[in-house]
């Protein structure tokens, strides 16, 4: 008897409109036919859950492997399956049954009580993440649900109809179904046969009039064949092609760990309805940003997980991202919800820098990073970054001979060394600093305040993640809080970390465990040095829609966030580039989950994707194209420590990176990127931040 078959949904669909008139009954197959997998092996979602039933094992202090779990859920389940096949039609098992026996095996008398529900809702909160229902077919249902069709979905598998309701809901589809089958609840499989006449009889079915549609040729299209049903079997090349690519690749990334990366975004690709046109920005937020996201949340969670942090701080605009991503990978992440707890904290360069000189005063490491943007040039300068009141001070600096308007920097034209040697001794004044201590403790007490607001001092060690580069904002809250006994320890985690500045150890307590993730100048790699090239963009995409804060102010017993105006023009330059961003802001959120659980699901620590995550950097940094630069890049960029002079056309050009290039350079100069890589390579063994 031959298979009524065809090779895509269309073709399907539009044969099935056509005896629509004959049918009052569809049943449709779940599993490769409604609903497609992002992976090519349905087993590859055991493995997490035998992860996730390790970890609780090993918290017990059973000493349980991925391979022991794994060997017990399959043992009792081929067990089940021998003994169902001798007293029903088909080899069918039912997981509630040999899961549970499974994990009395892994953990005999210690098991928890209602764990078997913990694990049932990990592998269908798993198994969700990587099913996609086909576009055509749920428009099609929708369609005859109109038509008053009734609609049946029905699968062999272990998993019981409850359970596969629970996906067919998250799916938005359960208002269009009259009911969900499956073989694990009778051991009546579509496989046999057995299954057909049963729906006939519990749903009173004419079987003349009902219609079935699935992939398999045997269960969806022999077995209704021969029961007299009408039968459409699909038989997607298109999908088929995907299915062998993603096995490849997974094998390829067994071999070899450079393909790891690529393995993950295979399964973060969107398929069916989610394969829509998409904004050119969106595009580089879901393949690109939200990958090196994703490493460096992931890089942070498993830090946290080892180091056991309770509680972890998203700091500055860009935090606002950070902690969104967090937020939508957090879940498959730490899937035993043992995840720390996450706070956004208010905080900027310029709101910290006045409350960082409450305990120790105005050291020259500080007046450093002050002036490292080329347009801060004086004493004027400093008191603007630092909110100090000038005319308190102006004696002062009258005995250290220094004018306010007089250039100190270290890259300002016409500073001189005995101008820097006054400077230093302004700063080894006692009544000086007493001055700039006792103008910035309202500062510091506002910042205390908040900080309390936030639970801070709550913890013995606590998370700080911030994009970077300096460091600057743990070592101005570092400074901040130094005099507190209750100050927890601080991890400090960068996306990038430049470390020009070095940061002494004996005024800060994060010094020793501040890590730049995905660049760290302190290790030689290249590729993850490219991201200098950008700071910049990283740091205009990453940023909040909303203005910068830009001082603690105390307010009673309380205290107040000040942020800058949104009629200030910075604050309206910085809302163009919000604006600007907000598509690819919107792929990177939308790619969060995704990312999680693809990593999740394949098992992948962050440091096995370091490989392809800087093959990423290399080409989309080192060597872009034209058309990458012109839509990722957008000038409105502003340093919040900058100051109002005329940088020197020579100073610009002697620090421009390659992405700051204009787009004729970058089209018409055929050398021009590999002579920056040289340059940074030569950087990089020179020692040169």
């Amino acid at each position: 008897m031959s298979v009524n078959t065809f090779y895509n949904l269309p073709s399907l669909i539009q044969h099935a409109n056509g005896v629509l008139d004959d049918v009052d009954v569809v049943s449709i197959d779940i599993f490769d036919t409604l609903f497609i997998r992002r992976i090519y092996d349905p087993d590859l979602i055991k493995y997490p859950v035998c992860e996730f039933i390790v970890e609780k094992a090993n918290k017990l202090g059973i000493p349980a492997s991925r391979r022991t779990v794994w060997r017990a859920r399959w043992e009792i389940e081929r067990i089940h399956r021998r003994r169902h096949g001798e007293t029903y039609p088909d080899h069918e098992a039912r997981y509630p049954e040999y899961m549970q026996e499974a994990l009395e095996r892994v953990f005999a008398n210690k098991l928890p009580e209602n764990f078997l529900e913990e694990v049932t809702d990990y592998e269908l909160q798993m198994e969700n993440a990587v099913l996609v229902a086909r576009a055509d077919l749920v428009e099609w249902i929708k369609l005859l649900h109109n038509q008053g069709k009734r609609i049946l979905l029905v699968s062999d598998i272990y998993l019981p109809s409850t359970h596969l309701k629970r996906l067919i809901d998250d799916k938005k589809l359960t208002p269009y179904i009259e009911d969900v089958i499956s073989s694990a609840d009778t051991f009546n499989a579509k496989a046999s046969g057995a299954a057909f006449p049963l729906m006939e009889e519990t749903y009173k079915l004419d079987k003349k009039r009902w219609l079935h549609v699935g992939d398999n040729p045997i269960s969806d299209g022999l077995r209704p064949d021969e029961y007299g049903i009408r039968s459409l079997v699909i038989h997607d090349t298109g999908e088929r092609q995907r299915k062998g690519i993603a096995r490849s690749i997974h094998i390829s990334a067994n071999k070899k760990t450079f393909w790891k990366g690529r393995n993950v975004q295979q399964l973060m690709l969107p398929l069916e309805a989610e394969n829509i046109e998409r904004h050119p920005l969106y595009i580089e937020g879901y393949n690109f940003f939200s990958v090196l996201l994703g490493y460096f949340i992931q890089s942070i969670a498993e830090h946290c997980r080892g180091q056991k942090i309770k509680r972890i701080y998203f700091c500055a605009r860009e935090g606002w991202t950070f902690k969104k991503y967090w937020e939508a990978a957090s879940p498959f992440l730490f899937p035993n919800g043992d995840a720390p707890q996450a706070h956004y904290l208010y905080v900027s360069r310029m709101a910290l820098a006045p409350a960082a000189c409450a305990n120790e005063g105005l050291e020259p490491i500080d007046t450093t990073v002050a002036m490292l943007p080329a347009s801060s040039r004086d004493f004027r300068d400093i008191c603007r970054v630092f909110s100090l009141d000038i005319e308190p001070l102006h004696a002062a600096l009258e005995r250290a001979g220094l004018k306010d308007d007089d250039p100190i920097g270290q890259l300002t034209p016409g500073a001189t060394p005995e101008l820097r040697k006054r400077f230093a001794h302004l700063l080894d004044n006692q009544e000086f600093q007493n001055e700039v201590k006792l103008q910035s403790q309202p500062a510091q007490l506002a910042l205390e305040r908040y900080l309390d607001s936030e639970s801070f001092f709550d913890q013995d060690e606590v998370a700080l993640v911030d994009i970077g580069w300096l460091g600057t904002i743990q070592h101005y809250l570092s400074k901040a809080i130094s005099h507190r006994a209750d100050k927890p320890k601080i991890h400090g985690f960068l996306f990038g970390a430049t470390r020009v500045i070095p940061y002494n150890a004996n005024t800060s307590n994060f010094q020793q465990t501040m890590t730049g993730v995905l660049f760290d100048s302190r290790q030689m790699d290249l590729a993850q040095s490219q991201i200098r090239n950008a700071k910049d963009v990283f740091e205009e995409v990453f940023r909040a829609p909303h203005p910068t804060l830009i001082a603690y102010e105390l307010d009673d017993d309380g205290f107040n966030l000040r942020f800058r105006e949104k009629d200030d023009s910075t604050a309206q330059a910085e809302q163009v580039q919000s604006d600007y961003y907000e598509p690819l802001r919107a792929g990177i959120f939308d790619a969060a989950p995704r990312y999680a659980a693809a990593v999740k699901t394949l098992l992948y620590s962050a440091g096995e994707l370091k490989p392809w995550i800087n093959f990423l950097l290399i080409s989309k940094l080192a060597y872009p194209r034209v058309s990458e630069v012109e839509q990722i890049r957008h000038e409105s960029h502003q340093d919040d420590f900058a100051g109002t002079h005329t940088v020197a056309k020579k100073f610009i050009k002697e620090n421009r990176t390659l992405w700051g290039h204009s787009i004729t350079a970058l089209k018409f100069n055929p050398f021009l990127r590999t002579r920056y890589f040289l340059k940074d390579a030569f950087d990089l063994l020179r020692g040169k931040q």
